[in-house]
């Protein structure tokens, strides 16, 4: 009785699909409503049994299942199962097939998928939820892209129910009914909930509601799990929402942006949807693999359900407080990105009060004199600065009216103030501490300044980052140029420009990234370094050799890099931008590290063509391995910048022959980007470590940026042998300093045919040619020779020569060393600022066999102030 039931499709299966739509009532139309509900409805009869479970066997014992009943989906064992995709002539692939076609017809969502098993018992329950799970698991990316919140099942005696309230994850139950009985009608379906509105209002934005996103953390965090059953399990251990309590005797309206204290954030217990304002925040205490005893973090989101995800003061203040508190707490602190911007809004009650002074009242196209008020509005409208107007008598009437010049109400330009209020808070948070955001939906404006000021960013593939919609951007330039927000700021655009560091196709890969990147930074800001090694099959010694030869031609970086790290650990951003060039996060012997390599293959970078010029084309650039070009050494300065910033200690794979200077390359500022790469190490606070793998080379520029003098404190260089340095390459250094002339001395000086040959100048000339390609051969040869690791050593342009296959150990066992030392550098000055570098060495030296002592535990976390020698001094020191 809730719907209106039109017949959508009819298949040959005995599948009806049907579009149910709330019914208005009358007195409401034409009011400004919720989302109606609006959904889909299947139905399905299945008379065979065996055209649903052919094949199917429930598992053994059962499913696990939870005290509430729901069934446990083990998805690791459905992978293994025999099926690997829904036939083409099954039941289940009609009833995709139907789906896709009304869904895509109607868009709706909250859809619901109804199959009634004719001639089963209860008996075919376990099967039947075998079938069903398997199903899930095979079609689940289709079930959410069409939306299905329920696949209900029913049974002889019984029924299992598979439910999507979020939009995240199939929760199933099975029920076993009464048999003694007639058999219970099946219940109405009730029309959707606020909580459930507001869940169909973001699915069918392809994001997920703000309040839902706490239950993606925790249940990506348990479907990790742990290596030690006996220590806390993966999962949220503690999470409180804050909401902002302003300051005594004020408002929002009072408190503007920039003007005063806007509050502080208070931990509240209050049900999801009890929010007034479009910025929800979280304080989530995670228990993770890394922090067993948990993590906290700041966690907050637009909420789109509200006035769109529009930023005004109030959301402004909120957020500004939230990353406030992250700084002030030194936590990381993560931004769900999902708004229109700015908000927009005209002054409802002056919009339906004004009136029209017209030029001529008998002709208005001749246009109109002012808006006015009359008095009775002005003086119920006019207090409190909401209008100005001036008063003015109309000469024919004679009727007082208030001719209006402003009108303050309504939103404007204090939410532009805000705007740049809460610019300014990302910008500070990203210097202070570590701030990510996770774009889950459309971000336009103020939405995406932020996100990009949070500098890492990890965006949704149908969530575009854009500062003006493509339907404003047509109106402007006065024809149908884009069509659609993606094409200007989709993951094609901003991948490939480096705004975004990751691209997921959904929320859950999205959190589960964030969560990944969470692994890698310390629990707050100038704590120690968070350390894991799996135990098990998982366990990868130090003492291993690193497995993987450089080759000297043209390889993939990531092969060495994924062999050279703990197994499984790298992790890399930026992937589509500045391709020349790979960076990442990994661990190194437990302890995380940031990483650059080198991309020695050519690789292409597109610039699309921008369909608002007439006569654009699509450019394809080429772009050599071992070559810095702009974009790869922005990039390269970038992710510095941010590694430093997480406190992470640094491995850079130095493999460059240098950087692109033509002058495409040179227009396109490729010297101020390699600035930029100076100026990151030279801030890095860090333990850095530059290493020339084997059959790697280091030449001229590139080796000036990346130089152990820019910061002598925390650099480190080493090579490998069989590595190469210098200025140019031997084949250009012949050129300029072993020329022809050279080369025959060299020839007459080596040759005694060459001395005998007298005053005979033809055959010294056909010798000299004859022999010129050995010559110069031998000539690089000696060239080359002053670029091995022996002369760079030798000359102390490095601190040592690691052989390749002994790396990993070695920087291992390095990494534990450097990274205690500095951490007892930061004990001491917490304790004695003014403590000089002689004293500080001196300070080292004492705790020498402490220091050794961390770098050899290969299994422990390096926390040296732990360990009784350094407490013994912390506490001489202090007092």
């Amino acid at each position: 009785h809730n719907f209106f039931r039109n017949w959508v499709n009819a298949s040959e299966y005995s599948i009806g699909v049907f579009l149910a739509e709330e019914v208005v009532p009358q007195s409401r139309r034409g009011a400004k409503l919720p989302q109606r509900d609006r959904r889909v409805f299947l139905r399905a009869a299945v008379y065979h049994k065996e055209l649903l479970l052919a094949g199917v066997e429930a598992p053994n014992g059962g499913h696990k299942r939870t005290p509430s009943g729901s069934v446990s989906i083990d998805l690791d064992s459905l992978a293994d199962h025999k099926w690997t995709s829904v036939h083409d002539d099954s039941v289940l692939a009609d009833v995709l097939g139907s789906l896709e076609l009304a869904v895509g017809q109607h868009g709706t969502a909250w859809n619901h998928v109804y199959i009634n098993m004719v001639g089963t018992t209860v008996e075919d329950l376990p099967r039947i939820e075998a079938a069903i799970a398997s199903f899930i698991h095979l079609t689940f990316e289709d079930l959410r892209r069409l939306k299905v919140s329920c696949v209900e099942v029913r049974v002889g005696g019984g029924e299992v129910v598979a439910l999507n309230t979020s939009g995240l994850k199939f929760k199933m139950t099975s029920t076993v009914h009464d048999t003694s009985g007639p058999a219970p009608r099946p219940p109405l379906y009730p029309l959707l909930d606020t909580i459930q509105r507001k869940r169909m209002i973001c699915q069918n934005l392809n994001s997920t509601y703000a309040y839902d996103f706490p239950e993606i953390f925790a249940n990506v965090l348990a479907e990790k799990g742990g290596n030690d059953e006996d220590a806390p399990q993966p999962g949220i251990k503690h999470l409180v929402e804050l909401v902002l309590e302003l300051p005594a005797g004020s408002s929002h309206q009072l408190v503007a942006p920039g003007h005063g204290k806007s509050g502080v954030l208070v931990e509240v217990e209050r049900a999801p949807g009890m929010n007034d304002v479009g910025m929800v925040c979280w304080r989530a205490t995670l228990v993770t693999e890394e922090y067993r005893n948990g993590r906290d973090i700041i966690l907050v989101a637009n909420d789109i359900t509200h006035m769109s995800g529009s930023f005004s003061p109030k959301e402004d203040a909120v957020y500004r407080a939230a990353f406030d508190l992250a700084v002030a707490e030194g936590l990381p602190c993560v931004y769900i990105s999902s708004n229109s911007g700015a908000r927009i809004g005209l002054d409802e009650a002056v919009k339906a009060a004004f009136r029209v002074a017209w030029v001529d009242a008998t002709k208005p196209s001749r246009g109109f004199e002012y808006l006015y008020l009359t008095e009775d509005d002005y003086e119920m409208l006019g207090t409190n600065g909401r209008v100005l107007a001036d008063r003015v008598v109309d000469g024919e009437t004679g009727q007082v009216r208030f001719a209006l010049t402003d009108v303050c109400g309504g939103q404007g330009v204090e939410c532009l103030q805000g705007s740049g209020e809460i610019a300014a808070a990302t910008s500070r948070a990203y210097k202070s501490t570590v701030t990510m955001a996770y774009v889950t939906g459309r971000s336009v404006g103020i939405g995406a300044y932020c996100s990009r000021l949070c500098q890492r960013v990890i965006q949704h593939a149908d969530a575009p980052l854009i500062l003006t919609g493509a339907s404003a951007l047509n109106k402007v330039l006065g024809r149908e140029v884009y069509t659609s927000n993606a094409q200007i700021g989709g993951p094609k655009v901003m991948a490939n420009n480096g705004v975004s560091h990751m691209v997921v196709p959904d929320d859950v890969r999205g959190v589960s990234n964030i969560l990944r990147w969470l692994s890698f930074v310390p629990a707050k800001k100038g704590a120690p370094l968070p350390f894991t090694l799996p135990k098990g099959d998982g366990f990868d010694t130090i003492h291993r050799p690193v497995g993987f030869t450089p080759a000297n031609a043209p390889h993939d970086p990531r092969e060495m890099l994924h062999h050279f790290f703990d197994r499984g650990s790298f992790m890399e951003v930026m992937t589509d931008w500045g391709k020349s060039v790979v960076t990442g996060r990994a661990r190194l012997g437990g302890l995380p590290i940031g990483a650059v390599a080198v991309e020695t293959r050519t690789s292409e970078k597109t610039v699309p063509a921008d369909p608002a010029f007439e006569g654009a084309q699509i450019t394809e650039e080429t772009q050599a391995g071992q070559v810095w070009f702009p974009d790869s050494a922005f990039k390269t300065a970038q992710a510095i910048g941010d590694m430093n910033r997480e406190g992470l200690p640094l491995i850079i794979f130095a493999n460059w022959r240098g950087f692109a200077g033509g002058l495409r390359d040179m227009y396109g500022e490729i010297l101020k980007y390699g600035a930029y790469i100076v100026d990151a190490l030279r801030e890095y606070t860090q333990p850095i470590f530059v290493y020339i793998p084997t059959n790697g080379e280091l030449r001229g520029g590139a080796w000036v940026v990346i130089d152990s003098s820019i910061n002598p404190e925390q650099m480190e260089f080493y090579a490998a042998q069989g590595s190469k340095g210098g200025v140019l390459e031997p084949e250009g250094v012949v050129d300029i300093k072993f020329r022809r002339a050279d080369l025959v001395k060299v020839m007459k000086r080596s040759l005694p045919q060459m001395q005998n040959l007298g005053d005979d100048d033809g055959a010294e000339k056909k010798l000299e040619k004859e022999l010129m390609p050995t010559f110069k051969q031998l000539a690089t040869h000696f060239a080359a020779l002053h670029d091995t690791p022996g002369v760079m050593l030798h000359k102390r342009a490095i601190k040592e020569i690691v052989p390749w296959d002994k790396s990993r150990e070695f920087f291992a066992s390095r990494l534990r060393m450097r990274v205690a030392e500095e951490r007892v550098k930061t004990l001491i000055r917490a304790l004695c600022p003014e403590a000089t570098d002689e004293q500080m060495a001196s300070h080292l030296s004492e705790l020498r066999e402490t220091l050794e002592e961390i770098a050899a535990e290969e299994d422990e976390a390096v926390v040296p102030e732990e360990k009784d020698e350094v407490m013994r001094l912390m506490k001489s020191l202090g007092a």
